[in-house]
């Protein structure tokens, strides 16, 4: 028999999900907010899905551990991963790093510090990918289903607090073929994806992180590949930093997604930096000025 609970107990557990705000500053400031659709654009290469898997470490990690700032917000995440790039590896290496790193950093800070080794962290990393769902979808018609039914874990884990797919757009020219010459048809799964995801991100008042790639692009927005040709790097990254990214977004998703988006990040290549590192700048209308971020082997930082 399904377990009962009175109106009161329900609106409390639903109203006692961790909270992402300042999830990562440097972008977000103080948010994002309960309810927001964050769209992350961005062409192929542009270090997108990077960017979400450090967004995954800062959620599920919690604030403080054995007397230890860690300035996670141990928050739960549901990602739905459609580009099959995502690797539980690599998050779990990232993890390991961070918490390795605010250790360090912690010594000598307080005498009430628990000494820290390596199975503590392991057993902190384990404990915190518990609060990780990953689904893989191959089809838009799969990820339709797989929104659907999100709502029974999310009432039933009310530590999900967020919500991740990567990418929104992967099925998009496979729909547009399936479709045929009705644009209609070809929109229909990505609309009824879209209503899902607006009814469970107001309902329980989640957060949705969402990339786009760049099937089209905008003539003469690239501007540093014209600047890259030139062979003029800092002057590349000065102009990206000055850009406005909402030049570099082509639309080209069902007027559903647009409407429900509530804030958008550009992402833009700047290029190797050395020391096999990236350099890539994010743009858009909740970042207070364009940002620069570098891409390693110990993750991504905001500069």
């Amino acid at each position: 028999m399904a377990k009962k609970e009175t109106g009161i107990q329900l609106l409390a557990r639903l109203g006692s999900r961790p909270s992402v705000k300042g999830l990562e500053p440097a972008v977000f400031g103080n948010g994002p907010q309960c309810r927001d659709a964050i769209e992350i654009y961005g062409e192929e290469g542009t270090g997108k899905t990077e960017f979400m898997v450090h967004l995954i470490v800062r959620c599920i990690l919690p604030e403080t551990w054995n007397n230890i700032t860690l300035g996670g917000h141990g928050g739960g995440v549901v990602f739905i991963d459609t580009d099959h790039k995502f690797s539980i590896l690599r998050l779990a290496g990232l993890m390991e790093r961070h918490v390795t790193k605010a250790a360090a950093n912690n010594q000598g800070n307080s005498t009430d510090d628990v000494p820290v080794d390596s199975e503590a962290i392991e057993n902190l990393i384990t404990q915190c990918l518990e609060k990780l769902y990953v689904v893989k979808c191959t089809s838009s018609t799969q990820l339709v289903f797989t929104i659907h039914n999100l709502e029974s874990l999310i009432c039933s884990d009310p530590d999900i607090s967020v919500i991740m797919i990567d990418s929104i757009s992967a099925f998009y020219w496979i729909d547009r073929a399936l479709g045929g010459e009705s644009v209609a048809i070809q929109e229909a799964n990505m609309r009824l994806a879209t209503e899902a995801l607006l009814r469970l991100v107001n309902t329980y008042s989640l957060v949705l992180f969402a990339s786009k790639s760049a099937v089209f692009k905008k003539k003469g927005s690239d501007l540093a590949e014209d600047n890259e040709q030139n062979g003029e790097k800092s002057k590349r990254v000065k102009s990206l930093l000055n850009e406005d990214f909402d030049l570099f977004h082509a639309e080209f998703m069902c007027k559903a997604w647009q409407r429900f988006v509530s804030h958008r990040l550009v992402l833009a290549k700047n290029g190797e930096t050395g020391n096999q590192e990236a350099s890539f700048v994010v743009g858009g209308d909740c970042v207070k000025g364009n940002r620069q971020f570098i891409v390693s082997q110990s993750g991504l930082q905001v500069l």
